[in-house]
């Protein structure tokens, strides 16, 4: 298959003289007071999908540093952003919607900060302060409720019509927008085309698991790809985790979103190995 193709062309790639500078700086800012499972989450996916530095700008009152020594921490301070301006930032997860953190947003944007990937309360508060349009840089990754929250529509009208809610999106935030689902679609600026990924399953339906795929869209973009090769390579992987989870015999019910972190490194190998089968396709 085309799409199959297409992942293995886009996946990061190191050479002998790579260091982790060459794979870029990322940030994820979330896990806010009580919440710091989600922002762990997208920390250890980027980590898993080849980061060079993973710094996590968190609530330290009771983090549990020694699990996580690979993380740089930083409190949830907007001084805590200067200087980078340079880093790939993932933010959102278990944030927090506060009047705080919506001046990190606004940081960002007036601060030109171009590669953000925006998920969970970071696009709550996108929506409650009517923050657009946004960089055309900017990724947001919305599920069908929360469009409908960025848009101020039913999620019902979401439902009938993605293609035309995804284009929506677009003419309104100017920006890539990733709408989560079965089929994932994906829709950036320069294009205008909406990209499918036919790769969701039920096992994926569970709090947490786009956490993760938050941590490997900001992973991908900072080893080079841009927005839209970031989500298409880190849905299709994403999805891909969750079918291989189900057919070595577990049921669908049971996917945690630290499965998929762990699988991570077995799919991105058969990817890379290009274990095509008979019709062309990846897996069987």
């Amino acid at each position: 298959m085309i799409i199959d193709q297409l992942i293995y062309k886009l996946l990061p790639k190191r050479t002998k003289s790579s260091n982790k500078t060459d794979a870029g700086k990322v940030l994820v800012i979330g896990g806010g007071k009580g919440l710091y499972g989600a922002g762990i989450l997208s920390a250890l996916a980027a980590t898993k999908s080849g980061a060079g530095y993973t710094h996590l700008m968190t609530d330290l009152a009771k983090f549990p540093w020694i699990k996580f020594p690979d993380f740089i921490l930083h409190p949830i301070k907007l001084s805590e952003l200067k200087n980078k301006e340079d880093f790939f930032i993932g933010i959102g997860p278990g944030l927090g919607i506060t009047e705080k953190n919506h001046r990190l947003i606004k940081y960002l944007i007036h601060h030109n900060f171009k590669n953000i990937v925006a998920d969970a309360d970071a696009l709550s508060l996108i929506a409650k302060y009517d923050i657009a349009p946004l960089p055309s840089s900017w990724i947001l990754t919305p599920h069908e409720g929360e469009l409908a929250r960025l848009l101020n529509i039913s999620s019902r009208i979401i439902k009938k019509d993605r293609e035309l809610a995804i284009k929506m999106g677009l003419e309104k935030f100017n920006c890539t927008i990733l709408l989560k689902g079965a089929t994932t679609l994906i829709i950036n600026q320069e294009t205008k085309k909406i990209s499918a990924i036919h790769e969701g399953t039920p096992a994926l339906s569970k709090a947490g698991t786009g956490d993760v795929l938050l941590g490997m869209i900001v992973a991908f973009r900072a080893q080079g790809l841009a927005p839209l090769e970031a989500c298409l390579v880190a849905s299709y992987i994403h999805g891909k985790i969750a079918k291989e989870w189900e057919k070595s015999g577990n049921d669908q019910l049971s996917l945690r979103p630290t499965d998929l972190i762990e699988r991570l490194p077995q799919i991105i190998k058969m990817i890379r190995m290009k274990k095509y089968t008979a019709n062309g396709s990846l897996f069987k």
